[in-house]
């Protein structure tokens, strides 16, 4: 019973084993506490299995998921929501779950590196990995309070509540630190592959992806430069570089894209060696009622899925209808000027082929309860695909869900060379790229139609945006390369958005305060004490 998949399972038997009250409370409400637990091995390895349950849950394992909050932040999704309109207030639950949720698992996190030290192990590596998986897990939370929140108290121990309440809320860059600190500790004491019976684990491998999206998400490129006047950051991306590398480096033993695109998102190839590191659910009645299956690929199916004409064949060949408030693909990625063409001419729709990630990410035509076929609304079926144990009902999914995919440490490998030296590195940002667009049935791609470094950038501007639509990387992609203002002001002076024809306005708009998200007023009020916990800007 020592595959993730199975020890969530028993986890999920073990009711509030380590909740928290609050986003900080380390005290187990169960009847686990310090004098029964934490003695052996094995309460090690159900200890650090809770941690990876709390990750599923952070990123997208119900509606409330991390990754729905960046979806609905960003360009890619039809904004109806008040994240998606930059109108939320600071006690916006959009925020505050995913702040709670992460701070659980440092929590947790916390408590397995306090212990495990003090505990004799037959088998010192299971020792180190566990160690290694707790100091992953913990990087992973750091590095989101920084980039989103712009720093948060570094808590790396379990703390009382009013001990916590005393540490002092830290800067974006030490938060980075503790993130980067966290994943070289990991990266030292985690395998380079897991066995069979432990599937599902964070690897070596991922620590080193996730160092090197560290480094980018604090990178000042060169393009950034130009427009905001700050100073680029080459370093940065030479260390960005030097991580991403290593994982390339393992191909093809341990990695490799997926020859498909709909191949990346299918859940029959759950584990496969296009997923560096992604959640694990489990599928079906008796998964769900564990609470062990995600319910995220149905956020996109819209509550008015009209089965009886067809509609739900166009999506995937679900056999039920979605939640109330499903996302919908806006026009910013959905219009047929954002994919490129294969063939054919917009001037005769009968011939079109467009770059194949279209068709596999979006939707168009269906009833959704009219008379005739809505090609208006665009909806999003890309992670409705599972050929192995598709589900029966709106929460039996168990596909995993891509925390760091291979074509993702790629396209930043490529960028980060092009931070480097475009002349230098040319040839292996021209072959990573042509890959890519391989794969999506494009035309490569070389010197003639990238001639510089400000080309190679747009380029990597839009593949990572139809690559990974609705990953929940679109967000902070904006956010880095400070576009988000730029592109939100395109986005909504779409008429879909709520533009204003007749007075030539956008209802909607960003502000520069909203690169960062809002601390959680409940926080804030709880601390009572704005020189230890004070509130972002324009909140």
């Amino acid at each position: 019973m020592k595959s993730i998949k199975k020890i969530i399972f028993v986890l999920a038997c073990c009711t509030g084993f380590c909740a928290c009250e609050d986003y900080l409370a380390v005290t187990p409400e169960s009847a686990y506490t310090d004098e029964s637990f934490y003695l052996t091995a094995t309460d090690f390895e159900t200890a650090i299995g809770a941690c990876y349950t709390n990750l599923n849950a952070i990123f997208g394992k119900n509606g409330t998921g991390y990754i729905n909050t960046l979806i609905a932040r960003s360009d890619e999704c039809r904004n109806s929501t008040e994240i998606g309109r930059f109108m939320e207030a600071s006690n916006s639950t959009w925020w505050s779950n995913p702040w709670k949720n992460l701070w659980t698992m440092v929590s947790r996190c916390n408590k397995i590196l306090d212990k495990i030290d003090g505990v004799d192990f037959i088998d010192p590596t299971q020792k180190n990995n566990i160690k290694g998986e707790a100091l992953a897990l913990r990087g992973y939370a750091y590095l989101q309070f920084a980039w989103c929140w712009g720093g948060s108290p570094l808590i790396l121990e379990s703390l009382s509540l009013s001990e916590t309440y005393k540490v002092p809320r830290s800067s974006q860059a030490a938060t980075y630190a503790q993130a980067e600190s966290d994943f070289k500790q990991a990266y030292d004491l985690l395998p380079e592959v897991w066995p069979s019976t432990k599937t599902g684990r964070v690897t070596k491998y991922a620590a080193a992806g996730m160092l090197g999206r560290l480094y980018l998400y604090q990178c000042v490129s060169q393009n950034r430069a130009q427009r905001t006047g700050e100073a680029p950051t080459p370093a940065m991306a030479e260390e960005a570089a030097k991580w991403l590398k290593l994982v390339i480096d393992q191909e093809p033993t341990l990695y490799k894209m997926a020859s498909t695109y709909t191949a990346c998102f299918d859940g029959a190839n759950n584990n496969d060696p296009e997923r560096v590191w992604e959640t694990q659910y489990l599928s079906g009645a008796s998964a769900q009622a564990l609470e062990l299956t995600t319910y995220f690929p149905s956020i996109f199916i819209p509550s008015s899925l009209n089965l009886r004409r067809g509609d739900g064949a166009k999506m995937g060949g679900v056999t039920f209808t979605g939640g109330s408030g499903s996302f919908r693909a806006s026009y910013s990625i959905a219009d047929s000027s954002k994919y490129e063409l294969i063939s054919g001419t917009l001037d005769e729709p009968s011939t079109v082929v467009f770059d194949k990630r279209r068709d596999a990410t979006l939707v168009t035509g269906l009833y959704v309860d009219r008379s005739a076929p809505v090609y208006d609304y665009f909806f999003v079926k890309k992670f409705l695909i599972d050929s192995k144990n598709f589900p029966s009902a709106i929460d039996y999914w168990g596909t995993d869900l891509p925390i760091l995919r291979y074509t993702d440490v790629k396209m930043m490998y490529a960028e980060a060379l092009n931070e480097i030296d475009y002349a230098a590195n040319k040839t292996t940002i021209f072959s990573i790229l042509n890959e890519v667009r391989t794969r999506a049935g494009l035309t490569s791609v070389g010197e003639t139609e990238l001639p510089d470094y400000n080309a190679v950038f747009d380029c990597i501007v839009h593949e990572r945006f139809v690559e990974f639509a609705f990953e929940g990387l679109r967000w902070p992609d904006l956010v880095r390369w400070r576009l988000a203002e730029e592109k939100m002001a395109e986005h909504f002076a779409l008429t879909d958005e709520g533009y204003d024809n007749l007075a030539q306005t956008p209802t909607y708009s960003m502000k520069k305060h909203h690169y960062l998200a809002p601390i959680p007023y409940s926080d804030i009020i709880a601390y009572n004490d704005e020189s230890i916990l004070w509130q972002n800007e324009g909140y």
